[in-house]
């Protein structure tokens, strides 16, 4: 996550991975940035750019779904990250 966050240089997400998630507003911000990581693996991918040592890291895409579904839902904002998922 913090490749893309600082590939992105968005601070506000570094504040939310370094805190959590606590309010809504961050829950929808920290969900589209998901969203947003996912698209960029896809073209990291596409383009055989190496990731942490690999050029294929999609493979980590369904990990990473259970584990922001798993923290969303433990820090309260589980319908929050639900309703962005259906929308991106």
């Amino acid at each position: 996550m913090l490749y893309y966050v600082k590939s992105y240089k968005d601070d506000s997400i570094l504040k939310i991975l370094k805190e959590g998630v606590n309010s809504t507003s961050e829950a929808e911000e920290f969900s589209l940035f998901i969203w947003r990581v996912v698209d960029s693996i896809h073209d990291d991918q596409e383009n055989e750019i190496e990731i942490m040592g690999s050029a294929g890291i999609l493979e980590m895409l369904p990990d990473l779904e259970y584990e922001i579904s798993d923290y969303m839902q433990s820090v309260g904002f589980y319908d929050v990250w639900c309703r962005v998922s259906k929308q991106a």
